[in-house]
């Protein structure tokens, strides 16, 4: 990091560098309260190699970014937890905090990604007025800013999803449209829209896929953004009634830097059945994953190690229901059994060593699971929370222009 200029006594005790190091372990609320103290630190902590630092120094920190609502259902807000409170204690009381809040209702918008301490949401009144354009939100909730993108176009695009083009040094949203779904062909199409140029580009040659999403008409399972691309769970040579089986699935790879895209295969070794319940790409530590139900009895976690490598493919954790679901769960030092319900299992979080799992099968309920004790701990908390569209955040100084 170059130098920067600084009040004589405190360059005459600590380096620049020192004082940078130091300052990009602390959280961005007071950051921003140091920016106020003199010219050295507003600079200091303005600066892009130090927003770099301390994003990269923040990543050890991880949050989920959950939307939550009242009991009456109109006031959205976003509530940002940090893992380790959630590992530590589970059934602390986590209260809304109006720091955080954006400046403006939140029933306006609905969370499509998260990035680099940045959440991108879109518009919610498209869905019901169909108008011929679309607002997207860019909002970083530490530092309390936000900018705001037109995104125009007359197609009704059914999923989005949100990446960082690391090469162009941008961010962009990718929104992906399903003509004609109930017959034998149906016609895809991806475009991809920078904010920071403001340009939308149409894929040429998208293959007629499916995502997984629309087959289990779940609307929280778009695609995944991971090292610079955005990738979707999708169905090959679908066929409007045809039996779908596991061979039929891919990845869909989009590359944000080329705008291209390629396929990527998922494990071998799947029986040639039906599944009952929707798999799914999630990202658990820092790999892409592939999760799925297998044979009603267990649920499977695979991890791509290097990403592109098809090859690379490990069974990263396996979990019988009977563990997760039979086991008592402790809530407020009550014990009661969870139902079964696999279709929606959501990995929110697995710790490096592999015994730690944070979940989701129900929209307002999250749980952990210690395989090590087989312990199954229900997460309290006050608001009413929608895990299932739980995104990964971390907190950060990076600009929303």
């Amino acid at each position: 990091m170059e130098a920067i200029n600084q009040p004589q006594s405190l360059a005459a005790v600590f380096p620049d560098e020192l004082v940078a190091e130091v300052l990009s372990l602390l959280a961005v609320k007071p950051l921003m309260r140091f920016r106020c103290v003199n010219k050295f630190f507003n600079t200091l902590i303005s600066d892009p190699h130090f927003v770099q630092m301390h994003l990269k120094n923040s990543a050890r920190n991880p949050h989920l970014a959950v939307m939550s609502h009242n009991h009456n259902g109109f006031d959205f807000r976003v509530l940002t937890l940090p893992m380790s409170l959630l590992l530590k204690n589970p059934s602390t009381t986590i209260q809304y905090h109006p720091y955080f809040g954006l400046n403006d209702h939140y029933l306006r918008w609905r969370v499509i990604g998260s990035c680099n301490g940045l959440l991108c949401l879109i518009d919610r009144y498209y869905e019901f007025t169909r108008l011929d354009s679309r607002l997207l939100c860019l909002w970083n909730p530490a530092t309390r800013t936000q900018s705001e993108f037109v995104l125009a176009s007359s197609d009704e695009y059914n999923e989005f999803s949100f990446g960082y083009d690391n090469l162009n040094g941008t961010y962009k949203v990718v929104a992906y449209h399903l003509n004609d779904r109930e017959h034998c062909t149906p016609i895809s199409e991806i475009k991809v829209f920078s904010l920071r140029d403001n340009y939308l580009i149409n894929i040429q040659c998208f293959p007629a896929v499916v995502p997984v999403s629309f087959l289990f008409l779940s609307r929280n399972n778009g695609g995944v953004h991971f090292s610079g691309t955005i990738n979707w769970l999708v169905v090959r040579d679908y066929c409007f009634n045809s039996i779908i089986t596991m061979e039929k699935y891919v990845i869909l790879s989009i590359n944000l830097s080329t705008e291209t895209y390629t396929q990527l295969l998922l494990p071998r070794g799947f029986d040639d059945e039906v599944p009952d319940y929707q798999p799914r790409l999630v990202v658990l530590m820092d790999c892409l994953c592939f999760c799925y139900d297998f044979q009603n009895t267990h649920f499977v976690i695979w991890q791509m190690k290097d990403f592109g490598d098809q090859e690379s493919w490990i069974q990263l954790y396996k979990v019988g229901y009977k563990n997760l679901f039979s086991t008592p769960v402790r809530k407020n030092h009550l014990s009661s059994s969870l139902e079964f319900k696999s279709q929606v299992m959501l990995p929110l979080y697995l710790s490096e060593s592999g015994d730690t799992l944070i979940w989701t099968y129900d929209e307002y309920k999250a749980f952990i699971y210690k395989g090590k004790d087989n312990r199954v701990e229900r997460i309290g908390i006050t608001s009413t929370v929608l895990w299932l569209h739980a995104k990964d955040y971390v907190e950060s100084l990076v600009s929303t222009r």
